[in-house]
């Protein structure tokens, strides 16, 4: 009959997990057996060290009460793709329990400061955040400076550049923008200009869909030209008169390809015109787009998936949290819709 090894006391357990975690034993009691008040960054420490030393217990998690993660949209509320996101968020947000508490915040383009601001200071102590911002210097600024404060930072729709050890659950911008200019290639059958309408070019997704379509309309379709990128940020009337003014430049417009929204004023500018249609490529499945490729302004349209993100984004948060574990969420995938298979 084998020996059975002698049971190990709980001083030497103890004592192994504040050695690894770098903290007195009496902190190691207080969280493992939830006794008295210790810091979220000492429980992690702890839970973490115990976790790696295999401990034969249940472990509390990481944060002690409510988890507060925000949520900010850099963007106005009226925009479509942006409802569709927040929609998710609003969603998921009732699925993770009373122990989490979501916070959605909102600043069109032109408020940055305040959206600095507010990352910077929040009102409360912040387990988390998702965000979706322009990829600025002073918002990367901020967002380094929550990473060091230990506030895991998950982007989302929009990368933010340089930013260390965020995770970043939106799709791959720059193959989606490949994949527009294959698609519309294919469309088209003689010479002519693309007009390329951007959201906004101090957004990364943008950039790098812009990136992608450029690249492949010059190497796959060397008879199609394709414009420098116009800002509209998605405002219906300032797209409007780009694509006008557009369309009066020498030439024939044969390609449209817009990164965003506002495609109501593409419209607008196309319908007055008197020219053949373009073909025409835009980005995100919304009510907007669905109509207007039902109608047959519209050719296709790449959507990310806001919900696909969104769950992603929160998963990521819970597991830096501790509340969860398994690998994390990896870029959701972008779908190809057609008038044949809507969205919605």
């Amino acid at each position: 009959m084998a020996e059975i090894p002698p049971r190990r006391k709980r001083s030497a357990r103890f004592t192994e997990i504040a050695t690894a975690a770098g903290v007195s034993e009496s902190t190691v009691d207080r969280v493992l057996n939830e006794r008295g008040s210790v810091s979220d960054t000492a429980r992690r420490k702890v839970i973490e060290a115990a976790r790696t030393l295999g401990i034969p217990r249940v472990l509390p998690t990481v944060a002690h009460g409510v988890l507060r993660f925000d949520v900010v949209l850099g963007y106005e509320r009226d925009n479509d793709y942006y409802q569709n996101l927040d929609a998710a968020v609003q969603r998921y947000a009732q699925l993770l329990g009373s122990r989490i508490a979501v916070h959605r915040h909102y600043w069109p383009y032109e408020q940055e400061a305040d959206m600095l601001a507010f990352i910077q200071r929040p009102p409360y102590k912040r387990h988390g955040l998702l965000i979706a911002a322009a990829d600025t210097p002073a918002i990367r600024a901020a967002l380094v400076e929550q990473q060091q404060l230990g506030v895991p930072v998950v982007t989302v729709t929009s990368d933010i550049s340089g930013l260390e050890g965020r995770q970043y659950t939106g799709i791959d911008n720059r193959l989606a923008g490949c994949t527009a200019a294959y698609l519309l290639g294919k469309m088209v059958n003689g010479p002519g200009r693309v007009v390329l309408m951007a959201t906004s070019m101090s957004w990364l997704a943008h950039v790098q869909r812009m990136d992608g379509f450029v690249s492949v309309l010059r190497q796959r379709y060397p008879h199609l030209v394709p414009e420098s990128p116009i800002e509209h940020l998605d405002d219906e009337a300032r797209c409007r008169a780009s694509m006008r003014q557009a369309m009066r430049a020498d030439g024939p417009v044969v390609g449209i390809y817009n990164t965003g929204v506002a495609s109501a004023g593409i419209v607008s500018a196309l319908s007055g015109s008197g020219l053949p249609r373009p073909a025409w490529i835009t980005h995100e499945a919304t009510a907007e787009h669905q109509r207007l490729m039902q109608e047959g302004w519209l050719d296709l349209v790449l959507d990310q998936d806001p919900d696909a993100q969104v769950l992603a984004g929160l998963q990521s948060l819970m597991r830096a949290c501790g509340e969860i574990d398994g690998p994390l969420p990896g870029p959701t995938r972008f779908r190809i819709e057609t008038p044949e298979n809507p969205a919605r």
